[in-house]
Protein backbone atom coordinates (compact mmCIF):
# COMPACT_ATOMS: atom_id res chain seq x y z
CA UNK A 1 0.00 0.00 0.00
CA UNK A 2 1.51 3.75 -1.08
CA UNK A 3 2.31 5.66 1.64
CA UNK A 4 0.69 9.07 2.41
CA UNK A 5 3.77 11.03 1.05
CA UNK A 6 3.87 8.49 -2.24
CA UNK A 7 0.21 9.54 -2.84
CA UNK A 8 0.91 13.36 -2.73
CA UNK A 9 3.82 13.18 -5.25
CA UNK A 10 2.13 10.34 -7.79
CA UNK A 11 -1.44 10.28 -7.67
CA UNK A 12 -2.22 14.48 -6.06
CA UNK A 13 0.53 16.07 -7.76
CA UNK A 14 2.01 14.28 -10.71
CA UNK A 15 5.84 15.41 -11.64
CA UNK A 16 5.83 15.85 -15.90
CA UNK A 17 9.57 15.36 -16.18
CA UNK A 18 13.00 15.46 -14.32
CA UNK A 19 13.07 18.24 -11.58
CA UNK A 20 13.76 21.61 -12.61
CA UNK A 21 16.19 22.63 -10.21
CA UNK A 22 17.72 20.62 -7.30
CA UNK A 23 20.28 21.44 -4.58
CA UNK A 24 20.84 20.70 -0.89
CA UNK A 25 17.92 23.17 0.19
CA UNK A 26 15.56 22.39 -2.07
CA UNK A 27 14.08 20.12 -5.10
CA UNK A 28 11.66 21.36 -7.58
CA UNK A 29 9.23 19.81 -10.33
CA UNK A 30 6.50 21.01 -12.33
CA UNK A 31 3.78 18.87 -11.89
CA UNK A 32 0.10 18.24 -12.58
CA UNK A 33 -2.51 18.90 -9.64
CA UNK A 34 -4.78 15.65 -10.34
CA UNK A 35 -7.65 16.58 -8.80
CA UNK A 36 -8.35 20.27 -9.75
CA UNK A 37 -10.33 20.86 -12.74
CA UNK A 38 -8.61 21.29 -16.22
CA UNK A 39 -5.61 19.25 -14.13
CA UNK A 40 -3.83 22.98 -14.21
CA UNK A 41 0.08 23.19 -14.17
CA UNK A 42 1.74 23.70 -10.47
CA UNK A 43 5.36 23.82 -9.08
CA UNK A 44 6.03 21.18 -6.58
CA UNK A 45 8.75 22.43 -4.06
CA UNK A 46 10.16 19.99 -1.92
CA UNK A 47 12.22 21.75 1.33
CA UNK A 48 14.76 19.28 2.87
CA UNK A 49 15.41 18.90 6.30
CA UNK A 50 13.12 22.17 6.92
CA UNK A 51 10.02 22.57 8.21
CA UNK A 52 8.04 25.60 7.11
CA UNK A 53 4.95 23.94 7.03
CA UNK A 54 3.32 26.20 9.15
CA UNK A 55 4.41 29.34 7.20
CA UNK A 56 3.20 27.94 3.94
CA UNK A 57 -0.19 26.96 5.58
CA UNK A 58 -0.62 30.61 7.17
CA UNK A 59 -0.06 31.65 3.54
CA UNK A 60 -2.75 29.30 1.81
CA UNK A 61 -4.98 30.47 4.37
CA UNK A 62 -4.61 33.93 3.24
CA UNK A 63 -4.10 33.71 -0.19
CA UNK A 64 -3.32 37.01 -0.72
CA UNK A 65 -2.16 37.95 -4.48
CA UNK A 66 1.70 39.11 -3.35
CA UNK A 67 2.65 35.56 -3.25
CA UNK A 68 1.48 32.06 -5.51
CA UNK A 69 -1.62 30.77 -5.02
CA UNK A 70 -0.82 27.94 -2.46
CA UNK A 71 -2.10 24.59 -3.13
CA UNK A 72 -1.42 22.36 -0.80
CA UNK A 73 1.18 22.00 2.25
CA UNK A 74 2.38 18.70 3.43
CA UNK A 75 5.32 17.80 6.12
CA UNK A 76 6.69 14.34 5.57
CA UNK A 77 9.79 12.53 7.25
CA UNK A 78 11.43 16.44 8.37
CA UNK A 79 10.58 17.56 4.78
CA UNK A 80 8.26 20.41 3.78
CA UNK A 81 6.04 19.87 0.09
CA UNK A 82 4.34 22.93 -0.88
CA UNK A 83 2.55 22.96 -3.76
CA UNK A 84 1.88 26.55 -5.40
CA UNK A 85 0.74 28.33 -8.49
CA UNK A 86 3.38 28.08 -11.62
CA UNK A 87 3.93 31.83 -13.12
CA UNK A 88 5.27 33.00 -16.05
CA UNK A 89 7.83 35.47 -16.19
CA UNK A 90 11.38 36.06 -14.38
CA UNK A 91 13.04 36.75 -10.81
CA UNK A 92 14.49 39.77 -10.14
CA UNK A 93 17.74 38.01 -9.90
CA UNK A 94 17.71 36.74 -13.77
CA UNK A 95 16.08 39.87 -14.61
CA UNK A 96 19.02 41.82 -13.42
CA UNK A 97 21.54 39.23 -14.97
CA UNK A 98 19.70 40.11 -18.54
CA UNK A 99 20.07 43.70 -17.97
CA UNK A 100 23.60 43.42 -17.30
CA UNK A 101 24.77 40.63 -19.93
CA UNK A 102 23.35 43.26 -22.26
CA UNK A 103 25.10 46.41 -20.93
CA UNK A 104 21.51 48.06 -20.24
CA UNK A 105 19.73 49.38 -17.50
CA UNK A 106 16.59 50.46 -16.64
CA UNK A 107 15.39 54.07 -16.80
CA UNK A 108 14.45 56.35 -13.97
CA UNK A 109 10.85 56.01 -15.21
CA UNK A 110 11.12 52.03 -15.30
CA UNK A 111 12.90 51.93 -12.17
CA UNK A 112 10.61 53.70 -9.49
CA UNK A 113 7.78 51.49 -11.41
CA UNK A 114 9.33 48.66 -10.57
CA UNK A 115 10.03 49.65 -7.01
CA UNK A 116 6.46 51.36 -6.25
CA UNK A 117 5.12 47.04 -6.94
CA UNK A 118 7.97 45.96 -4.75
CA UNK A 119 7.26 48.32 -1.67
CA UNK A 120 3.79 48.40 -1.93
CA UNK A 121 3.71 44.03 -1.85
CA UNK A 122 6.17 44.12 1.09
CA UNK A 123 3.64 46.92 2.74
CA UNK A 124 0.71 44.44 1.61
CA UNK A 125 2.69 41.83 3.88
CA UNK A 126 4.07 43.81 6.69
CA UNK A 127 0.39 45.30 7.51
CA UNK A 128 -0.99 41.68 8.21
CA UNK A 129 -1.77 40.81 11.58
CA UNK A 130 -0.27 39.05 13.31
CA UNK A 131 2.74 40.06 11.17
CA UNK A 132 4.11 37.90 8.47
CA UNK A 133 7.51 37.32 8.05
CA UNK A 134 9.47 36.64 5.03
CA UNK A 135 12.91 35.42 6.27
CA UNK A 136 14.75 34.72 2.85
CA UNK A 137 13.89 38.45 1.02
CA UNK A 138 16.34 38.32 -1.86
CA UNK A 139 16.31 39.15 -5.58
CA UNK A 140 15.96 35.25 -6.69
CA UNK A 141 12.75 35.37 -4.35
CA UNK A 142 11.28 38.74 -6.10
CA UNK A 143 9.14 37.14 -8.84
CA UNK A 144 7.65 39.49 -11.96
CA UNK A 145 5.10 38.19 -13.93
CA UNK A 146 5.06 38.67 -17.35
CA UNK A 147 1.38 40.93 -16.26
CA UNK A 148 3.61 42.72 -14.30
CA UNK A 149 2.59 42.10 -11.12
CA UNK A 150 4.88 41.37 -8.02
CA UNK A 151 5.08 37.81 -6.25
CA UNK A 152 7.04 36.55 -3.27
CA UNK A 153 8.57 33.11 -3.14
CA UNK A 154 10.16 30.75 -0.82
CA UNK A 155 8.89 32.30 2.20
CA UNK A 156 10.64 30.92 5.63
CA UNK A 157 10.62 31.05 9.30
CA UNK A 158 13.29 34.22 10.29
CA UNK A 159 16.37 32.29 11.51
CA UNK A 160 17.16 33.71 14.96
CA UNK A 161 20.74 32.58 14.97
CA UNK A 162 21.65 35.13 12.09
CA UNK A 163 21.47 39.00 12.20
CA UNK A 164 18.33 40.93 11.66
CA UNK A 165 17.28 40.98 8.19
CA UNK A 166 17.35 45.02 6.87
CA UNK A 167 14.54 45.09 4.77
CA UNK A 168 15.51 48.85 3.93
CA UNK A 169 18.95 48.37 2.99
CA UNK A 170 17.94 45.50 0.39
CA UNK A 171 15.65 47.46 -0.94
CA UNK A 172 17.82 50.72 -1.31
CA UNK A 173 20.38 48.31 -2.79
CA UNK A 174 17.75 46.79 -5.19
CA UNK A 175 16.77 50.70 -6.40
CA UNK A 176 20.26 51.39 -6.63
CA UNK A 177 20.77 48.58 -9.11
CA UNK A 178 17.54 49.05 -10.72
CA UNK A 179 18.76 52.65 -11.77
CA UNK A 180 22.75 51.89 -12.60
CA UNK A 181 22.95 48.19 -13.28
CA UNK A 182 25.33 47.28 -10.02
CA UNK A 183 24.93 47.62 -6.67
CA UNK A 184 26.30 50.29 -4.57
CA UNK A 185 29.38 49.19 -2.88
CA UNK A 186 29.00 49.34 0.94
CA UNK A 187 27.04 53.15 1.96
CA UNK A 188 28.73 54.45 -1.38
CA UNK A 189 25.62 55.90 -3.65
CA UNK A 190 27.34 56.31 -7.35
CA UNK A 191 23.67 57.02 -8.41
CA UNK A 192 23.28 60.84 -9.70
CA UNK A 193 19.57 61.89 -9.77
CA UNK A 194 16.57 62.35 -8.51
CA UNK A 195 15.94 59.51 -6.10
CA UNK A 196 19.70 59.68 -4.66
CA UNK A 197 18.40 60.70 -1.13
CA UNK A 198 15.54 57.86 -1.25
CA UNK A 199 18.70 55.53 -1.66
CA UNK A 200 20.88 56.98 0.91
CA UNK A 201 18.20 57.19 3.13
CA UNK A 202 17.65 53.69 3.33
CA UNK A 203 21.31 52.61 3.30
CA UNK A 204 21.74 55.23 6.14
CA UNK A 205 23.77 52.86 8.93
CA UNK A 206 21.94 54.85 12.03
CA UNK A 207 18.38 53.51 12.41
CA UNK A 208 17.35 56.78 14.01
CA UNK A 209 18.32 58.38 10.57
CA UNK A 210 16.54 55.55 8.10
CA UNK A 211 13.10 55.72 7.60
CA UNK A 212 11.25 54.58 10.09
CA UNK A 213 8.74 52.20 7.51
CA UNK A 214 8.03 51.38 4.08
CA UNK A 215 5.25 53.84 3.96
CA UNK A 216 7.68 57.10 4.55
CA UNK A 217 9.70 55.26 2.04
CA UNK A 218 7.12 55.32 -0.60
CA UNK A 219 6.10 58.98 0.47
CA UNK A 220 9.65 60.08 -0.59
CA UNK A 221 9.83 58.48 -3.74
CA UNK A 222 6.79 59.72 -5.01
CA UNK A 223 8.37 63.63 -3.77
CA UNK A 224 10.60 62.92 -5.85
CA UNK A 225 9.04 61.78 -8.75
CA UNK A 226 6.97 64.82 -9.22
CA UNK A 227 10.65 66.66 -8.68
CA UNK A 228 12.05 69.24 -11.75
CA UNK A 229 15.33 67.25 -12.16
CA UNK A 230 17.11 67.38 -15.52
CA UNK A 231 18.58 64.06 -15.72
CA UNK A 232 22.43 64.37 -16.98
CA UNK A 233 23.33 63.58 -20.33
CA UNK A 234 24.39 60.05 -21.01
CA UNK A 235 27.83 59.63 -22.42
CA UNK A 236 28.04 57.96 -25.71
CA UNK A 237 31.10 56.81 -27.69
CA UNK A 238 30.48 56.94 -31.11
CA UNK A 239 32.69 55.90 -33.96
CA UNK A 240 33.01 59.10 -36.15
CA UNK A 241 34.41 58.22 -39.58
CA UNK A 242 37.80 58.75 -40.46
CA UNK A 243 37.23 61.19 -43.31
CA UNK A 244 35.24 63.17 -40.79
CA UNK A 245 38.32 63.47 -38.33
CA UNK A 246 40.57 66.61 -37.26
CA UNK A 247 43.98 64.22 -38.30
CA UNK A 248 42.96 63.39 -41.59
CA UNK A 249 40.94 66.91 -42.41
CA UNK A 250 43.17 69.07 -40.91
CA UNK A 251 46.18 67.65 -42.95
CA UNK A 252 44.50 68.60 -45.58
CA UNK A 253 43.56 71.71 -45.15
CA UNK A 254 46.96 72.48 -43.42
CA UNK A 255 48.42 71.58 -47.19
CA UNK A 256 45.82 74.15 -48.20
CA UNK A 257 47.12 76.67 -46.19
CA UNK A 258 50.51 76.14 -46.46
CA UNK A 259 49.94 77.06 -50.22
CA UNK A 260 47.80 80.24 -49.41
CA UNK A 261 50.46 81.47 -47.32
CA UNK A 262 53.01 80.83 -49.60
CA UNK A 263 51.71 82.16 -52.62
CA UNK A 264 50.66 85.60 -50.55
CA UNK A 265 53.72 85.94 -49.43
CA UNK A 266 54.92 86.10 -52.28
CA UNK A 267 52.57 88.05 -53.87
CA UNK A 268 51.25 86.14 -56.11
CA UNK A 269 47.37 87.00 -55.15
CA UNK A 270 45.89 85.25 -58.27
CA UNK A 271 47.41 82.12 -56.59
CA UNK A 272 46.96 82.94 -53.01
CA UNK A 273 43.11 83.62 -53.96
CA UNK A 274 42.34 80.20 -55.57
CA UNK A 275 44.34 78.28 -52.69
CA UNK A 276 42.48 80.71 -49.85
CA UNK A 277 39.07 80.04 -51.64
CA UNK A 278 39.70 76.28 -51.28
CA UNK A 279 41.11 76.23 -47.76
CA UNK A 280 37.77 78.45 -47.21
CA UNK A 281 35.06 76.29 -48.71
CA UNK A 282 36.75 72.80 -47.40
CA UNK A 283 37.00 74.01 -44.56
CA UNK A 284 33.33 74.82 -44.37
CA UNK A 285 32.45 71.62 -45.64
CA UNK A 286 33.91 69.94 -42.75
CA UNK A 287 32.95 71.93 -40.26
CA UNK A 288 29.11 71.36 -41.70
CA UNK A 289 29.53 67.43 -42.51
CA UNK A 290 30.71 67.05 -38.91
CA UNK A 291 28.59 68.85 -37.10
CA UNK A 292 25.57 67.23 -39.24
CA UNK A 293 27.33 63.67 -38.11
CA UNK A 294 27.13 64.86 -34.70
CA UNK A 295 23.79 65.67 -34.82
CA UNK A 296 22.11 62.94 -36.31
CA UNK A 297 24.01 60.83 -33.43
CA UNK A 298 22.55 62.59 -31.04
CA UNK A 299 25.74 63.34 -29.58
CA UNK A 300 26.54 66.92 -27.35
CA UNK A 301 29.76 67.87 -26.97
CA UNK A 302 30.47 69.47 -23.93
CA UNK A 303 32.57 73.43 -24.17
CA UNK A 304 36.18 72.12 -23.71
CA UNK A 305 35.59 69.46 -26.27
CA UNK A 306 34.22 71.81 -28.73
CA UNK A 307 36.96 74.55 -27.94
CA UNK A 308 40.65 73.02 -27.50
CA UNK A 309 40.72 71.52 -31.11
CA UNK A 310 39.66 74.62 -32.56
CA UNK A 311 42.32 76.91 -30.47
CA UNK A 312 45.29 74.30 -31.53
CA UNK A 313 44.11 74.06 -34.95
CA UNK A 314 44.03 77.99 -35.10
CA UNK A 315 48.05 77.56 -33.37
CA UNK A 316 48.78 75.04 -36.13
CA UNK A 317 47.64 77.47 -38.73
CA UNK A 318 49.64 80.40 -37.16
CA UNK A 319 52.69 78.48 -36.94
CA UNK A 320 52.75 77.47 -40.44
CA UNK A 321 52.06 81.03 -41.47
CA UNK A 322 54.82 82.28 -39.51
CA UNK A 323 57.10 79.05 -40.93
CA UNK A 324 56.14 79.82 -44.35
CA UNK A 325 57.75 83.50 -43.93
CA UNK A 326 60.61 83.19 -42.32
CA UNK A 327 61.64 79.37 -43.83
CA UNK A 328 60.51 79.03 -47.69
CA UNK A 329 59.56 82.37 -48.82
CA UNK A 330 63.12 84.26 -49.16
CA UNK A 331 63.86 87.24 -47.17
CA UNK A 332 64.99 90.17 -49.66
Amino acid sequence: MASEKEEFVTKLYVPTGEPIRKNAHVTIYRVRCMQEPGRPEAILKLYHNKNCAKVYERLMQLNYTEWPHIHNVKFFDGNTLVVEDYLKGATMQEIMDGKRAQKAKYTEVEAQKIMDRICEAVKVINEIQPPLSHGNLKKSNIFITSGGHVKFLDFEPADPKKPRFNLLDFLGRLFHELLTGKEPKGKNVSYEGRYKQVIEKCLEPNPEHQYSDIKEMQEDIEVAKEMEYEEPEEVRTVGIPYILTLPFQGTILAVEWTLFSFFFQKNNMTNAAMFGGVFLVHLLLFIWRRAKFLRDENVRLDAVKMLVPIIAFIVILALIYVGVGRFIVPIT
